[in-house]
């Protein structure tokens, strides 16, 4: 029986389901293998090192680095990962990762970032993209009404097939982290914008949003999670609207639905969470009025 040369890292790394997540913990990890061994790859490092201390030098490190709360328990819980395969491969002992296992996470919150559109400026981004000639502003504009109208992550709107669309039944098939699977209804003017799209894109199996080459030519291949932030960044400039990122549209349909009287736990649902705290993290209702109210202070 062979013995695995994998790293304790690369071992956690595997451990995970979804391919986000490991490409984000990989990128910490990277950056932990630095800090502590001046190594530019996790895999590189020799994880015999870990220990309680060694975990709380590196929160603290991050701690003064100004990182928020939230991103350093992201960085303990990578930490925590490769302690615990760590010790499976008999790297450290069984009172090494349970002295890690029951460090705590880091408490705090920080300003919520990112901001809910109105509704004419979602209008206005997805009529401008329809008004230009070419099929890459017509996929450009399906590809930013369904991350708002089905609430969608950025490699999830990356990773749809065609064949996760129901024409008939109005609706998206939906694999999110996890690989949990949801199915999300979509509105009528949702499935217009869709409509004009696969005008364009002919009905050919395979990935709903292909890229595309010069000269407007589509080619039967995935556009990347990237290529999803590229095309809302890029398009939000060009129609002169202000500042807005992919997950700003993912943040609008949490709100939109909130404002309508959802109930938290539905949105939670449609938004693929595993926990309706992070759900009530995308909620921005109450930015009016708190903006309202500062206003209103006497001076």
């Amino acid at each position: 029986m062979s013995v695995s040369t994998k790293s304790a890292s690369d071992v956690y790394l595997l451990s995970l389901q979804s391919k986000q997540s490991r490409i984000t913990m990989a990128s910490l990890l990277n950056v932990i293998a630095y800090k502590i061994q001046k190594k530019k790859y996790h895999g590189d490092v020799d994880w015999s090192v870990m220990n309680y201390e060694l975990v709380l030098d590196l929160l603290n490190f991050f701690l003064e680095q100004g990182k928020s709360p939230a991103t350093i328990n992201v960085y303990l819980s990578a930490l925590k990962g490769v302690a615990k395969e760590a010790w499976r491969k008999k790297l450290i002992t069984v009172e090494a990762y349970q002295h890690i296992k029951e460090i705590k996470r880091i408490k705090g919150t920080r300003s919520i970032k990112g901001r809910a559109l109105e509704l004419e400026e979602l209008n206005q981004l997805i009529d401008y993209c329809m008004q230009q000639e070419g099929v890459i502003a017509m996929r450009d504009a399906a590809v930013i009404a369904l991350v708002y109208g089905a609430g969608l992550r950025r490699h999830e709107a990356a990773g749809l097939m065609l064949s996760d669309l129901n024409i008939q039944e109005g609706s998206i098939k939906v694999l999110g982290k996890g690989n949990k699977e949801r199915i999300n209804a979509l509105h009528d003017r949702n499935l217009d914008i869709i409509h004009v799209w696969l005008d364009e894109r002919g009905l050919e199996p395979g990935p709903l949003f292909l890229r595309a080459r010069k000269g407007n030519r589509l080619i039967n291949e995935p556009i990347s999670g990237q290529t999803v932030y590229d095309i809302i960044i890029r398009r939000y400039q060009e129609a002169g609207l202000k500042r807005l990122t992919p997950h700003d549209l993912r943040r609008t349909f949490a709100t939109k639905l909130l404002e309508n009287g959802e109930d938290v736990f539905l949105v939670q649902d449609l938004m693929g969470h595993a926990s309706v705290d992070t759900t009530k993290n995308y909620d921005r209702r109450d930015e009016k009025a708190k903006k309202k109210a500062a206003k209103a202070l006497p001076f």
